[in-house]
């Protein structure tokens, strides 16, 4: 299996563990799939590293809005050889919801209405997957959920 098949059909599966800042896959044969950033120094980093609009504070059990983006930093070109494949946004080591984008459809740019039920901290991170320079990982958010 290439690593490109394998980054676009492991990934954003059901079967991918949060470990660090590598993607375990829990599969028959386990692999450890490097990501990259966030990185907003590099031209690179911040045209890959995702963007998380959220409110600060929740309420646990209600409804509310988070906004991802790739490009935010610098716009990412997405063309029909380079284009942002995929959003997921995870909520500490949980994936909770993700977006699929075509080539030349535009800025990738997904609005998530989540909801998190257990109050206290709870951290927010986005992944972006661009076709070819692999996957990429959000600064953290964190949210207070009272």
């Amino acid at each position: 299996m290439n690593r490109r098949h394998f980054l676009k059909t492991g990934i954003l599966g059901a079967g991918t563990i949060l470990l660090g800042n590598t993607l375990s896959w829990a599969g028959e044969i386990k692999r450890d799939v490097p990501i990259f950033g966030p990185d907003t120094k590099t031209v690179g980093g911040k045209k890959h590293t995702p963007f998380i609009k959220a409110p600060k504070k929740v309420k646990a059990g209600e409804w509310f809005d988070v906004e991802v983006e790739v490009g935010h930093y610098h716009p990412h070109p997405n063309t029909k050889k380079h284009f942002i494949e995929s959003i997921s946004l995870w909520i500490d080591k949980l994936e909770v919801a993700s977006a699929k984008f075509k080539p030349v459809q535009g800025a990738p740019k997904a609005r998530f209405t989540i909801r998190i039920n257990k109050p206290g901290k709870a951290t927010l991170r986005a992944f972006g997957y661009c076709n070819i320079h692999g996957l990429w990982v959000s600064f953290p958010t964190e949210i207070e959920v009272v």
